[in-house]
């Protein structure tokens, strides 16, 4: 044991929401890894994960982990969307311990001001952590109002391995996370990722180190399933990607493998048949918008026609397709909007993603939204609409596409395409009464019938194709 060894306590809030979620907190498990090699005593509490989990074991309160563990530091991840919930486990935290809480995550660098002289916090961590949090920890203490902490940009081989270890519930997970590489080179207008991950330079992880990483996680959870590749732009260098893929697969690690989004530009039919082989479920697209001058505004660097395209090889390969739109962006309009629903209706994915458009500061879009429309707080905001119909006004609007008319495109979108994650039937019926609400609310009688009316076949013929491909495999172009 470290002969000055602290001990580190890292905790996330869960959301307000019934959305389920099936990872832990990626940041934590990172940072813990290298606190833990330098000989100190880490804990992760990721309540998000632990709350999805739906297993009858005891999850213990934030004061029964403080007063057990006695922590020397206090780590929270702060995400806008989180924003109240933070705040309610900041006040928590201070009334249960004199420990320095150190703040980080994507709110802390987008919204610097928020905790500047918040007198609960010790220390603010602005970027990205792996380079500093050694530091801060080992000579942490109290402080009147916040130090502030600016991260660096670490290499792509100063990016540690996850340590599942010491999270509490990780000898639950199924799905492990990993990270091929850091940042994405394109200017998508809506995105922030190049103030998140510090510049657009795409920092590329060893292959073969990721490949032994994924191995040894596995030999030590064996009940792992899925390895989810979650980088900002995990195909920027097809080739690199490719190479992956064969490594992969030649390991027989006995995981499949999960792509949170794929470049669309850059899909070509190999890469699905090196996929497929790999263990490959799905493919997910940024589709943003259906309609040309909306799509064009986004700047993503790539056509319509090759998202397109890609989806068409994407479904040719038989995988599950997923597509993300987003709702409200520079000049669209409600009747833009229908060009995605129209188009979502014809391409049919297996999921589909409905953001509200959210003008984050130091993007292109936010500058668009201060001159063309009205910007309101996003704290708290979530993009999405969640699985018990419940969502929160749109916090960005125009004079072209007013807050009315987002959320009935929001509702008209998710009801039309079903893309309510519903689990169960039960759910199902237990939503009509509000999604009767909301027909007279909004006026969206017409999609909230079809939905009622058409839900039940399309939910029993997506479960049992599901299953067809679950029990046989099937892969089409497979070789």
């Amino acid at each position: 044991m470290h002969p000055h060894s602290k001990k580190i306590l890292f905790l996330n809030p869960a959301k307000n929401d019934s959305f389920a979620v099936d990872r832990i907190h990626m940041g934590f498990t990172l940072m813990g890894q290298i606190l833990s090699e330098a000989g100190h005593q880490v804990k992760v509490l990721d309540y998000a994960f632990l709350r999805g989990l739906n297993l009858p074991i005891e999850i213990p309160s934030v004061k029964e982990v403080i007063n057990k563990f006695k922590p020397d530091v206090i780590g929270v991840s702060v995400f806008t969307y989180l924003y109240d919930e933070s705040n309610s486990l900041i006040d928590e935290i201070s009334e249960l311990s004199d420990a320095p809480i150190v703040l980080g995550g994507p709110h802390i660098t987008l919204f610097p001001e928020d905790f500047n002289s918040d007198t609960r916090v010790s220390y603010l961590v602005r970027g990205e952590a792996e380079g500093v949090i050694l530091d801060l920890v080992e000579n942490a203490g109290k402080k009147n109002t916040p130090v502030i902490v600016q991260g660096s940009v670490p290499s792509g081989d100063d990016i540690p391995a996850v340590n599942l270890d010491i999270a509490y519930g990780g000898n639950y997970l199924k799905n492990y996370q990993i990270q091929l590489s850091r940042g994405c080179p394109y200017s998508c207008n809506f995105c922030n990722v190049e103030l998140i991950a510090g510049g657009r330079k795409v920092r590329a992880r060893n292959l073969d180190s990721c490949i032994e990483q994924i191995t040894e996680a596995k030999r030590k959870y064996p009940d792992l399933q899925t390895v989810f590749i979650t980088d900002d732009c995990p195909n920027f260098d097809r080739e690199r990607f490719k190479n992956f893929l064969v490594k992969f697969a030649e390991r027989k690690t006995g995981c499949n493998l999960h792509i949170d989004n794929v470049r669309a530009d850059l899909v070509d039919e190999e890469m699905l048949q090196l996929y497929i082989k790999a263990g490959g479920l799905n493919i997910c697209l940024g589709t943003e918008s259906g309609h040309p001058d909306v799509f064009k505004q986004v700047n993503k660097g790539e056509s319509l026609d090759e998202v397109l395209a890609a989806i068409s090889l994407v479904k040719k390969y038989n995988l599950t397709l997923g597509l993300c739109f987003v709702i409200g962006l520079p000049d669209d309009n409600f009747k833009k909007h229908m060009h995605s629903i129209a188009l979502a209706k014809i391409v049919k994915p297996d999921y589909v993603f409905w953001n509200m458009c959210t003008p984050w500061p130091g993007t292109p879009v936010y500058k668009w939204f201060k001159q063309h429309g009205t910007v309101g707080d996003v704290r708290g905001f979530s993009t999405l609409v969640d699985p018990e119909f419940n969502f929160t006004l749109p916090r960005a609007w125009s004079d072209d596409f007013d807050r009315e008319d987002r959320v009935r495109a929001w509702l008209i979108a998710n009801l039309e395409t079903y893309a309510f994650p519903v689990n169960s039937i039960r759910r199902f019926f237990s939503n009509a009464v509000k999604l009767t609400h909301l027909a007279n609310k909004y006026k969206i009688y017409k999609a909230v019938i079809t939905y009622l009316v058409c839900f039940v076949p399309h939910y029993f013929k997506k479960a049992i194709k599901k299953r067809i491909k679950y029990v046989f495999g099937l892969q089409k172009g497979s070789i």
